[in-house]
């Protein structure tokens, strides 16, 4: 019957679907920082692709020699001549298919030797006069303009039959796709302190930084032929670091991650393999006390060890397979973690059965050894003798093992309250694994263990199930009292009968001698063990050691780190380490932060009258219209004033578009042109980089037309044709160039621009009919640490209140990294919710079993002092708060319950002093709760050793590892103090 349920169980594994995606791994899609990155990528499209590379000079020199530039330039190069060509050769896509870039413009790849347009060919030009690195230096103090002095110069040193490509006529220092490489913090690592404000100290700079820009849909299948294009990048970049000799490449595509925990998740089942083969081992030797004797393959559990396991790996199954029949997508850490959670709690209940069983029949072959003699040859005695163990064991133990059961399983369920998705299911799963392993235990191999006693019974060897030769020759004696047991209906076992000496050394074996014997000596260890603990000396000792053991605990978690740094998630010769590591050393800047003006958002107006001087005001930087307070102008401040108190914003230009607006639909200026049809006419890269004057066109405005205003009849058309320009050295307004992502026309993204699309016309309606959101982009800091992420995310929310508390203006602000450190806004609260009702959960199902409130109350405050030891260890041993140890946590409140439930529930059923029931108790669960619980933990945990990804290694094996010190020692050694100390208070002082 046990099999059918499984197999219908198990058959849900053929819906297996195992999830890579970070963000659905590890994000809550109910929180605020997801619901805002789904309305963000809804408004201005998703966050863009990125793939980056940093180039870190071998010989640990600066970037400013003509050689290292001109590498850079060639790896660069090499990166962005990627080409996926697939198997049959049908599809083809190279970075031009699926980048981003404005109108007529090129690739955007941000990197500081743009000042090259990271062209070889014109870097080799400069060379050849040996102008590059003045080139170079020229940009880099003067990024938006052309380098017109050193073109002169260039100009006239012209060799015969040299001529300037048409693209650097005028030796622009602008980048390939139009816009100024201003931001040299974040194309440039390992510079100076203080190259913000001397420009020069950039040019002691120790890495290139280069960024490559591609769309990002919401749509995941237009998103394929980036991922495809991303793979065949990294391939390309792998082999180009392990041949490169002048540079350290370290590298990142925006599939790298999720290709990385997907090839965890392939190569992750070894160790958790290796572990259950572990135990079946253990079970087999440890039982009988790794005793080799002559007849060890008769009293052997190998067959039931394997069997135990199998009951095991039928209940993972059935698990997995329930979660699978509802569409459950399965995850690395479920996939690793409750398969062996379930072996080390199974393994547990495993071995305290058959130990139970051990005992119960050394005790029946003490009292009634007769029983024993020529068994063989009676199977109605054998059948007899086996349920009396059997049920005499599941007495004995059972209840202990449920109750841990129960109230394991329950603390477990507490944890599937954690909004984060991994968590949530691993917590769910885990639950079910534990109550569904209990039910097999307690039928499928409750009648293995029964079956295989037997078979011991009879003296029939292990796994081949044939009589022993030794057994064959021991025959009953004849007599009245063989045939009366023989042919009797009355029960022939009592485990209250007397028997003996004689009789007892008479039936006994040599396997049964060398057991008690052995067993005589760990009683004798117990003894000697509990008798120490009756000294007062060594109770106060005790005492007062796990008190100053709590109180450090306690301190120690309070300074407890938060985060769970990606690097931990990757595989350990993963290239995605080193990458993490490069960023840790040369980034000096973080991501972009956008703070985000929408219509209808909070007190906002549901339309802005952008043509109205005061809205204006709240809007623009460069007029004298601007408010001190407009927002441009505050975020400025918050970017660049000298004594600034918002320290995770990076300094750096920021952009006002309403005053770009203004700049590009000046008619004095050179950037918005249209044709004889009224359509805008797009600076193209052939056009001498961006310097040709397209005099022969009209301006988008006659020229007695002053700005501000815009002419409200052609305000949407000609902000159309500003969202989508280039920028060049003629016009550096080119919104297409500076704001690509950052406008929604009637909450939609601006559409992606191509060759094919029709040009906007003057007096229509552009894109739609009003602008609905904006975003201001400032960059942040780089953040090394997971609490530096963390402060970061908490402090641009404080400036985006404060921002909308000082204008009137509600804003919102969003980031790339923000949809993983929401849940540390709250991590604390959380932390003490889940762990306080776990904990309350194992005392309500404690008290409800044991029908006693003191001694449920003594389990759940032990179960608390080891969660407080593992918190207060968790720093020394670098690991952070976060959801994955907080579900952690709960498990060790209830795995607290294996060490402490067994001993109290005995301590409770003895009778006499205080002193006398802890060695009671201590003699009926030491040796069991050391090789049933302990030793089989600690066994399958040095397993995990073998995982390949951090977070296994320290969130697992770590901190079960604490786990199971803390709880053996809170279960076996303060316990027993404890308690009888309470019960002897008045004789102990």
């Amino acid at each position: 019957m046990v099999l059918v349920v499984v197999a219908i169980c198990a058959a849900g594994l053929h819906n297996i679907d195992i999830e890579t995606d970070p963000i659905k791994l590890w994000v809550s899609t109910s929180s605020t920082s997801y619901q805002q990155r789904q309305h963000y990528g809804d408004i201005f499209n998703p966050f863009y692709r990125a793939e980056q590379t940093i180039l870190v000079p071998k010989d640990g020199g600066s970037i400013y020699r003509s050689s290292i530039l001109k590498e850079s330039i060639r790896v660069q190069n090499v990166a962005a001549n990627v080409t996926y060509t697939s198997d049959d050769g049908s599809e083809t896509i190279t970075l031009e298919d699926i980048c981003w870039k404005a109108t007529g413009t090129g690739c955007t790849i941000n990197t500081i030797t743009q000042y090259f347009q990271n062209s070889m060919e014109h870097f080799e030009f400069y060379e050849k006069y040996g102008l590059e690195l003045e080139h170079f230096s020229n940009c880099l103090y003067a990024p938006t303009t052309s380098d017109v002095a050193l073109c002169t110069e260039l100009k006239n040193a012209l060799e015969d039959g040299d001529e300037l490509p048409s693209t650097m006529s005028d030796c622009p220092c602008l980048s390939a796709f139009g816009s100024p490489m201003n931001l040299y913090n974040t194309y440039l690592g390992g510079f100076p302190d203080g190259a913000e404000s001397n420009y020069t100290l950039f040019l002691e700079s120790g890495a290139f930084v280069a960024s490559y820009l591609n769309y990002n849909y919401a749509d995941d299948d237009k998103n394929e032929p980036a991922i495809k294009w991303e793979r065949e990048f990294i391939k390309t970049m792998k082999a180009e670091t392990a041949s490169n000799t002048v540079f350290n490449i370290y590298f990142y595509a925006e599939i790298s991650v999720q290709d990385e925990v997907d090839a965890e998740s392939s190569n992750g089942m070894g160790p958790v393999a290796l572990s259950y083969c572990l135990m079946i081992i253990y079970i087999s030797l440890g039982i009988n006390r790794f005793k080799f004797s002559r007849d060890f393959f008769i009293t052997s559990k190998i067959v039931a060890g394997f069997c135990g396991v199998m009951s095991i790996v039928c209940g993972v199954a059935s698990t997995i397979g329930i979660y699978m029949w509802f569409g459950v997508k399965l995850q690395l850490i479920i996939m690793e973690v409750v398969p062996f959670l379930s072996l080390a709690i199974g393994v547990d209940n495993i071995f305290l059965l058959i130990h139970a069983m051990t005992e119960k029949e050394e005790a029946l072959r003490r009292e009634q050894p007769s029983l024993f003699i020529g068994l063989e040859h009676n199977p109605k005695a054998i059948e007899e003798i086996t349920s009396t163990i059997v049920s005499e064991s599941l007495a004995y133990i059972g209840p202990s093992i449920f109750m841990a059961s129960a109230a394991e399983s329950v603390a477990f369920a507490f944890g599937s309250i954690s909004p984060m998705p991994v968590v949530l299911w691993f917590a769910a799963m885990a639950c079910c694994a534990v109550a569904i392993n209990f039910c097999f235990q307690m039928t499928m191999f409750l009648s293995i263990l029964t079956l295989d006693k037997r078979r011991e019974l009879r003296g029939q060897y292990d796994i081949i199930f044939k009589r022993a030769s030794s057994v064959k020759s021991q025959v009953p004696p004849a007599g009245p009292e063989t045939d009366r047991m023989q042919q009797s209906s009355q029960p022939l076992v009592s485990m209250q009968q007397p028997t003996t000496p004689a009789v007892e050394r008479a039936s006994q074996t040599p396997v049964s001698v060398e057991t008690s014997s052995l067993t005589a000596m760990l009683d004798y260890c117990v003894d000697v063990y509990a008798w120490v603990l009756t000294f007062k000396i060594v109770k106060l000792i005790v005492l007062l050691a796990f008190l100053a053991c709590t109180l450090l605990s306690i301190y120690s978690m309070e300074t407890l780190d938060q985060g769970l740094p990606q690097k931990e998630a990757m595989p350990s010769d993963s290239y995605m380490i080193e990458y993490f590591n490069a960023l840790d050393v040369y980034l000096a800047t973080g991501v972009p932060v956008y703070f985000i003006v929408e219509t209808g958002y909070e007190r906002n107006p549901d339309e802005w009258s952008l043509n109205d001087e005061s809205v204006e005001t709240l809007f623009c930087k460069s007029k004298d219209i601007c408010g001190t307070y407009s927002i441009p102008n505050v975020m400025n401040a918050l970017a660049n004033h000298g004594d600034k108190t918002v320290t995770h914003i990076s300094p750096g230009t920021t952009y006002s578009w309403m005053d770009d607006f203004w700049g590009f639909v000046n008619p004095d200026s050179e950037c918005c042109r249209v044709d004889s049809e009224g359509a805008y006419v797009p600076i193209e890269t052939g056009n001498d980089t961006y310097t040709t004057l397209r005099g022969e066109d009209d301006t988008c405005l006659a020229s007695s037309v002053t700005v501000p205003p815009v002419p409200e009849d052609h305000y949407m058309s000609l902000f159309s044709m500003f969202a989508t320009a280039s920028a060049g050295t003629s016009c550096s307004y080119g919104g297409g160039s500076i704001y690509r992502g950052q406008f929604s026309i009637d909450t939609d993204p601006i559409p992606v621009v191509n060759s094919s699309t029709a040009a906007v016309t003057l007096n229509s309606s552009g894109y739609g009919d009003e602008i609905t959101a904006w975003s201001y982009m400032v960059t942040g800091t780089s953040n090394p640490t997971q609490q530096r992420y963390i402060d970061s995310y908490k402090q641009n929310l404080r400036a985006a209140e404060w921002i909308s508390e000082k204008t009137g203006v509600d804003i919102w602000v969003y980031s790339l990294t923000y949809v993983y450190f929401e849940q540390y806004l709250t991590v604390v609260d959380d932390a003490y919710k889940l762990i306080g009702l776990a904990l309350a959960a194992i005392f309500v199902v404690t008290t409800l079993y044991l029908g006693n409130v003191f001694y449920s109350l003594v389990i759940a405050l032990t179960a608390t002092n080891i969660v407080v030891y593992v918190l207060g260890l968790m720093q020394p041993l670098d690991i952070m708060l976060n959801g994955l140890s907080i579900v952690n946590l709960i498990i060790a409140a209830g795995i607290a319950v294996e060490f402490c439930g067994h001993f109290v529930r005995f301590f409770a059923k003895a009778r006499g002093s205080g002193d006398d029931r802890a060695k009671a108790a201590l003699r009926q669960v030491l040796t069991s709760v050391l090789f049933g619980i302990t030793i089989t933990k600690v066994i399958g945990l040095s397993v995990l050793t073998l995982a390949d990804s951090r977070v296994f290694k320290k969130y697992y094996f770590r901190m079960y590892m604490v786990v199971v010190l803390c709880g053996v020692l809170n279960g076996m050694v303060l316990l027993p103090v404890l308690l009888s100390t309470i019960i002897d208070v008045k004789n102990f002082f």
